[in-house]
């Protein structure tokens, strides 16, 4: 996969023919540069797209953290703000993440990561797990692909 300046992703191909696709698309005088490593792996929006044996896998991609300082995001309860909206968008990024990515060690380790951020910015360890309850019990479609019996310990 090959990831753009631009937000072009054209997975799979080698690099010539990358440019060759990529000249019959945009003028000459548009740079293209390819910023992944290698061909199998790409990162492409929030996304960092793995080829393994012939198969495509996803999971987050989030450039903030390749940052060496702190990015602020998401809500901070510290701040005045509705704590109950706050509590919905994690049920949003729940979503996310899910639908994200691929694997299930993945899928974990990114609400893991969430979890953490969240408790740091004054969110509620028992809301957050009460939250994941909910969201698990629910077995929204992305769950299903895992084939995994999730119980709150997984995330802790």
């Amino acid at each position: 996969a090959s990831r753009y300046i631009d937000d072009l992703n054209v997975p799979n191909i080698t690099p010539e023919i990358a440019s060759i696709i990529c000249h019959d698309i945009y003028p000459d005088d548009l740079q293209i540069v390819q910023t992944n490593e290698s061909l199998d792996s790409s990162t492409f929006l929030d996304l960092n797209i793995n080829i393994d044996n012939k198969r495509f896998y996803t999971k987050l991609y989030d450039k903030r953290r390749d940052f060496s300082f702190n990015v602020v995001s998401l809500p901070n309860l510290r701040s005045n703000i509705p704590t109950k909206q706050s509590y919905g968008i994690f049920i949003g990024e729940l979503h996310r993440i899910c639908k994200s990515s691929s694997n299930v060690s993945d899928f974990i380790l990114e609400v893991k990561g969430l979890v953490k951020k969240l408790v740091y910015q004054k969110f509620e360890l028992g809301k957050l797990h009460a939250a994941i309850k909910s969201f698990i019990s629910r077995q929204p479609a992305c769950l299903l692909k895992y084939w995994h019996s999730f119980t709150i310990s997984d995330f802790m």
